[in-house]
């Protein structure tokens, strides 16, 4: 290597040798080769080659490089591990917790029959007891999600003829009695309550409770039966309808009249009391009216604020004329409304 810029100083040329000696092999790991460099340098003096000098000879202990790994320049692996920063990790903290399942569709189903106990309603009685078991097998086997069931029969008065201490207007019917009822002792049920579930044969149990009778009052107030039964007015600790209508159920209410209804208030009042006592929820609350609304061809026209509540509660709200022969059709439409609703079910909070 010869080199031509005179500005060059020696301190260079020392530390270039023991690069150039880099490629000379030595005979053991402990002794130098005996062969010795020799490096011309010429300065440059205007196209004037001066005369190359020796300059120091270099030993083997000069051209082995410190912490190098080997004496030839070939990487090791020792020169490997510092240089190889290895495989990139990536730190993606834990692995985030699967979000709990949506629970979806109600898992308890409350049912209310408001039944009129008056003078005219034999025929209609008898045409609801004979439907409720297709409709109640049809609850069954679409409601899939559902695995509890509360049903629960009051009338439209205060019914003397039940068991002691349930007498009064929201109380569950759980003895008949009176013309043309099934006058029998239908309860306590199978749970030991005065309202129906799955435990009980639901078919004959509600033929027994919801044959009422018509020895009642033609004083009907059936939609203050039925606020006083949502508020709780009978079901405290030890009253008639302890343990009835549960908080986080869907809730069906059937009413059955022909008549006018005497009760305090307006459909917009009886709404609002409803939805009020459910949790400020309307979604979890169906309506079924079995009346003689203004539509309904039954002669009288006289169930007109019932069926303005029933279309209150929208797509929740069904009507079926109560002069119809046969309730079972109806019933088989209630059935994909109920279940409608109950894959609408908003769980209450709180």
């Amino acid at each position: 290597m010869v080199y031509r810029n005179s500005t060059y100083h020696w301190t260079t040329l020392a530390a270039a040798l023991p690069l150039l000696a880099l490629g000379c092999p030595s005979d053991d790991a402990g002794e130098a080769n005996d062969d010795t460099v020799g490096v011309t340098v010429a300065a440059d003096d205007g196209g004037t080659d001066a005369p190359a000098t020796d300059g120091p000879e270099p030993t083997a202990d000069d051209a082995t490089p410190e912490d190098t790994g080997s004496t030839d320049g070939t990487p090791t692996q020792d020169d490997a591990d510092d240089d190889d920063p290895g495989p990139v990790v990536f730190d993606l903290g834990g692995i985030p917790d699967a979000p709990p399942p949506m629970e979806s569709a109600c898992q308890k189903v409350d049912f209310l029959f408001i039944i009129d106990n008056s003078s005219s309603m034999q025929t209609y009685q008898a045409n609801l007891v004979a439907s409720f078991p297709g409709f109640i097998n049809g609850i069954l086997g679409t409601l899939d999600s559902a695995s509890s069931y509360q049903v629960g029969v009051i009338t439209t008065d205060n019914y003397g003829y039940g068991s002691p201490g349930c007498a009064g207007l929201s109380s569950l019917v759980s003895t008949t009695g009176g013309n043309f009822s099934s006058n029998m002792v239908c309860g306590p049920f199978d749970d030991g309550g005065n309202f129906m579930t799955e435990a009980d044969n639901l078919a004959s149990a509600f033929g027994c409770a919801a044959q009422v009778g018509t020895s009642g009052s033609g004083n009907e107030q059936p939609m203050q039966a039925m606020i006083e039964a949502v508020q709780r007015v009978d079901g405290g600790p030890g009253q008639c309808n302890d343990g009835f209508l549960r908080d986080d159920s869907l809730l069906v209410i059937v009413n059955i009249g022909d008549e006018f209804d005497n009760s305090p208030g307006t459909p917009q009042t009886w709404y609002d009391d409803v939805v009020a006592a459910r949790g400020d929820i309307p979604e979890n609350v169906v309506i079924m009216s079995i009346i003689d609304g203004p539509t309904a061809g039954c002669g009288g026209g006289q169930s007109v604020d019932r069926s303005v509540f029933t279309a209150l509660w929208g797509d929740n709200g069904f009507e079926v004329p109560i002069c119809t022969a046969d309730y079972g059709p109806f019933f088989e439409e209630a059935i994909a409304i109920i279940d409608g609703a109950c894959e609408n079910f908003v769980p209450p909070t709180g």
